[in-house]
């Protein structure tokens, strides 16, 4: 007997990811930082995205990637690069994945409904930034 379930899931709003976007370069601004930052819904695709002013150009896809892997492994992107830099480089080439910290998934009770990356600082304060954005996600 074959059994037919139906899965319904949850993706971030435009304007829930707009608002994230906004409350890290207000953050940044205050902190003196050119950051680039993107949510993207749970499968990875771009949601909403910002580059500031004096923000390298290379931000802007760096952190589209690390929003997209925290999206497709669910989880953060640092865990990824932690798996690499402790010995199983050839994850490197897993495609579409980019193995840099900053990229943290972003929960609805209990359920990723999308991610956020940030690209710009330092891969510590890029990974800090994304955490605390993502936790204080509320739709």
């Amino acid at each position: 007997m074959t059994q037919t379930q139906i899965v319904t899931s949850a993706d971030i709003s435009v304007s829930a990811a707009q608002a994230l976007v906004q409350k890290g370069v207000d953050q940044a601004l205050k902190a003196q930082k050119n950051l680039s930052f993107a949510v993207v819904d749970r499968a990875g695709y771009l949601v909403a995205f910002a580059r500031m002013d004096k923000a390298a150009l290379v931000t802007v896809d760096v952190a589209i990637g690390k929003a997209h892997a925290a999206a497709f492994l669910k989880g953060p992107s640092k865990g990824f690069e932690d798996m690499i830099n402790s010995g199983s480089p050839s994850m490197a080439t897993v495609p579409n994945v980019l193995p840099l910290q900053g990229g943290m998934p972003i929960l609805y009770n209990g359920q990723i409904v999308g991610a956020i990356g940030v690209s710009g600082s330092s891969g510590d304060d890029d990974q800090a930034t994304a955490a605390a954005l993502a936790g204080s996600f509320q739709p």
